[in-house]
């Protein structure tokens, strides 16, 4: 597989991961996790050790996301660092559109692994965040 290949994969991943988001299915963002995975942000780190307890916070995020008024997620791939063919850690800046509010504007950082699913998420670290 080529450099360009798995530059591709990776853009469709996060292109699906960002369609769920904007769908708030929170189902289909937690099956892009792998297992074991984790989220660290504001100092945090939080495992899930198990489908389901990727599943609760998935839900639990995109309530909460839907309460502050969610409209929609884009995204832009700023950096993206290939490991060999199975291993990439990609650095993204998000933008949430909110309702009648100004947008959230984050960084986050994902470790990725490819497996016989396609690519998921080891770890994911939010950093650079500008909740106005």
């Amino acid at each position: 597989m080529t450099t360009q290949q798995i530059h591709t994969e990776i853009e469709q991943f996060f292109n699906a991961y960002c369609l769920a988001y904007n769908q708030q299915d929170s189902q289909s963002v937690a099956r892009l996790f792998a297992r074991p995975s984790g989220i660290a942000q504001q100092g945090k780190y939080t495992h899930f050790s198990s489908p389901d307890a990727t599943a609760k916070n998935m839900h639990e995020l995109c309530q909460w996301y839907a309460e502050q008024g969610f409209l929609q997620a884009s995204f832009k791939i700023n950096h993206l660092f290939l490991q060999g063919s199975q291993h990439a850690i990609a650095d993204i800046d998000w933008q949430i559109e909110r309702k009648q509010q100004a947008p959230w504007l984050f960084h986050t950082t994902y470790n990725l692994i490819k497996t016989s699913q396609g690519w998921l998420i080891l770890l994911c670290t939010a950093y650079e965040e500008s909740f106005t």
